[in-house]
């Protein structure tokens, strides 16, 4: 199914004002330690706390707390990371660039300098749910081959390996089948004690050590699809269960995995062009309209060589560096009737990660063409 299809199904969605779905925020305090925020993040059962410095608004979350080398001992302000924010009359479309771009699952909103609402992604979920879904399936957005642990393997492996491939569900199996789902949420409780915690156990009731095995640590509330269900019913299973994950499998083995991420990039903005374009995860802070109409013409200009470009997306992730500094994560996919061509870069310069993708698109599919243009000798014979 194209993109531009769900684009444009996509549209009563991103265009609606987010004074429906705004929410309380957990805020915190820069002086806090890191275990009083991991408190107030457990208690209030989400993933993002904001704060105010300097007229600028600040965020931690579950994931930057689990980056921390030395958790006990940090200081908040040196997770704290500037995001964009939303005023009361966005739309969601909006929101939800600030969730992908930051890799946040909040988006915060903003009234006379302070924060008075959040926009959660899983509210967004629930307007998409409201919509006819039934003829997108999962094997259009799920994210194939998931990494997985054994029960056995230690929380410090476990730890290390979403820290470094930047993921917050970590698939468990026992005995060759999938038996829990360890996640951000679940190994950050484990690092600290749990009267420091202030919350029930999701896993075993005792406190875990980095080097004891994952075990049953993590959730058996595990919602489960076929890469031929509806995204209806995928959200729904998502939200019964109320996990931030659903599986995908097939005959009995595990094919892939939907998140809010996956959801959520059906979500992306159009950018008028020859051949049609969709960003996800661009704000306006990161020069969205000179980086945009750049590659647009990069695009125009590949499509007069290959003529079979159907359309392209573009994700971006910004991967937190300090206040002032950020690394980027950019894929580009282009489609063509035979195949997906994708391009990745990373850096620290936004504009030039893009040049760096242009470059490499027009270098790659431009000798294909001509490959492809040539007159075949066995053809002439």
């Amino acid at each position: 199914m194209s993109t531009d299809v769900i684009h444009e199904h996509m549209q009563q969605v991103m265009k609606t004002k987010i004074g429906t779905i705004v929410s309380r925020p957990v805020l915190i305090d820069p002086s806090m330690s890191a275990a009083q925020v991991i408190s107030k993040l457990s208690k209030a059962d989400v993933f993002d706390a904001f704060c105010r410095v300097k007229n600028s608004t600040m965020n931690v979350n579950i994931r930057d707390l689990l980056q921390s080398r030395n958790i006990l001992h940090a200081t908040l302000e040196s997770l704290l990371h500037q995001v964009p924010s939303l005023s009361e009359n966005d739309t969601v479309g909006k929101a939800v660039d600030i969730i992908t771009n930051n890799r946040t699952r909040a988006a915060p909103v903003v009234k006379n300098g302070e924060i008075v609402g959040v926009v959660q992604a899983k509210d967004i979920l629930k307007l998409i749910s409201e919509l006819d879904n039934r003829w997108i399936k999962v094997n259009q957005i799920f994210t194939a081959n998931p990494l997985v642990a054994d029960r056995q393997t230690p929380l410090s492996t476990a730890r290390k390996i979403m820290v470094n491939n930047k993921i917050d569900h970590l698939p468990i199996t026992n005995k060759n089948a999938i038996s829990n789902v360890l996640t951000s949420y679940h190994l950050l409780q484990s690092i600290l004690p749990q009267e420091r915690v202030g919350r029930k156990d999701y896993g075993s009731k005792v406190t875990h050590s980095l080097e004891s095995p994952i075990g049953n640590m993590g959730t058996s509330r595990i919602p489960v699809c076929e890469p031929l269900d509806n995204l209806n019913e995928v959200i729904s299973s998502m939200l019964h269960a109320n996990t931030t994950f659903c599986l995908v499998s097939l005959r009995t083995g595990l094919q892939g995995i939907v998140t809010y991420r996956d959801i959520l990039g059906l979500l992306a903005s159009r950018v008028k062009s020859t051949v049609p374009l969709f960003v996800i995860g661009l704000t306006n802070e990161d020069n969205a309209a000179i980086i945009t109409d750049k590659f647009r013409k990069t695009l125009d200009k590949l499509s007069r060589v290959y003529s079979d470009i159907q359309e392209a997306r573009v994700s971006v992730k910004k991967i937190h560096g300090n206040e002032s500094r950020y690394n980027y994560e950019v894929s580009a996919v282009v489609l063509t009737p035979t195949k997906r061509h994708i391009f990745a870069r990373s850096g620290y310069d936004l504009s030039k990660v893009f040049d760096e993708i242009s470059g490499r698109m027009m270098r790659g599919l431009a000798k294909r063409a001509k490959r492809r243009n040539k007159v075949s000798i066995r053809k002439m014979a």
